[in-house]
């Protein structure tokens, strides 16, 4: 409504006598900004509150397991996909090294882009890896942050996202692994973050079921 009571009042403007150009221009280019300004933020919204789709569980996700540490054997692994620009996988990363983490499992971060992933992952015990956005893409990866469990053979048991919402509280990591490794069938949570590959340009889209 706002934008069509402006845009009356600069036709109103261009057919009265005596037009003042230097008023008319500035109106026009308020439009502009207008119209460009809102654009924006309608993209950052929808970039910020709309989950990305989620990994598939393919061939090329299963090459994760790949990074478990060396002399692990009989152990589950979880993988975290943490996006070193993404303000989404910075907060996961600060929940990790901030909670209690199960003694019983091999964890790695996978930790994609330039930007340093900090020391405290691999005080708390992570196993840190590094990927290009470019090799995050090749294992299927295009959001992040994305969780990614498997049990000691290999098999992916859970990929998805850490909570129900948009930076909602309830990381639910622990409650996901501990679920899978009891073998209960464990919903995938949205990928709430930022793209990191070119798979997840062009807009973001629902989570399929998994």
């Amino acid at each position: 409504m706002f934008l069509l009571a402006l845009a009356q009042r600069l036709l109103d403007t261009l057919h009265a006598p005596r037009v003042q150009w230097g008023r008319v221009a500035g109106r026009v280019a308020l439009v502009a900004w207008f119209v460009s300004a809102a654009g924006l933020s309608m993209s950052l919204m929808t970039k910020h509150l709309v989950p990305f789709r989620g990994p598939s569980r393919s061939a090329a996700l299963a090459r994760l397991f790949d990074l478990r540490p060396a002399d692990a054997s009989d152990r589950w692994l979880a993988v975290h996909v943490l996006y070193g620009e993404c303000r989404c996988s910075l907060r996961i990363r600060e929940h990790l090294v901030n909670t209690p983490r199960p003694a019983e499992w091999d964890e790695v971060v996978l930790w994609v882009g330039a930007l340093p992933e900090g020391p405290d992952l691999a005080r708390r015990g992570f196993t840190v890896r590094r990927a290009t956005p470019r090799e995050a893409g090749q294992y299927g990866i295009h959001a992040s942050p994305v969780l990614v469990v498997f049990d000691p053979r290999g098999a992916v048991a859970y990929v998805g996202g850490y909570a129900s919402r948009k930076q909602g509280p309830d990381m639910q990591d622990l409650r996901v692994m501990s679920a899978a490794r009891r073998g209960d069938a464990v919903e995938a949570l949205p990928v709430y973050g930022c793209a990191v590959s070119d798979g997840a340009r062009g807009g973001p889209s629902p989570l399929p079921g998994i």
